[in-house]
């Protein structure tokens, strides 16, 4: 089942799938977070090994087409950070 392939990502792989999705580039998921270029891009790959997608477009389009949406977390000021176009990458 899919949904099993995506419970098997970390919250930060979920992150990152979710900000792809949103069609941000690995730098700026990196600059976003404030982690490394080659730590983001180690979390691209594991993300396309655990989906079985080759590429970071298969990937997004696996993740749309099953109706997938990361676990959002409250922001620490009593808001959800559920906007559409936010990404959730646990900045505080």
């Amino acid at each position: 089942m899919v949904t099993d392939t995506f419970q098997r990502l970390s919250r930060r792989e979920q992150q990152v799938l979710w900000a792809l999705m949103l069609g941000y580039s690995a730098r700026e998921i990196s600059e976003q977070s404030y982690v490394s270029l080659p730590t983001v891009r180690s979390q691209i790959h594991a993300v396309l090994s655990k989906l079985g997608v080759s590429s970071q477009l298969g990937a997004a389009t696996l993740a749309y087409r099953s109706g997938w949406r990361p676990a959002m977390e409250p922001t620490g000021d009593g808001a959800d950070s559920g906007s559409d176009h936010e990404v959730p990458l646990g900045l505080a």
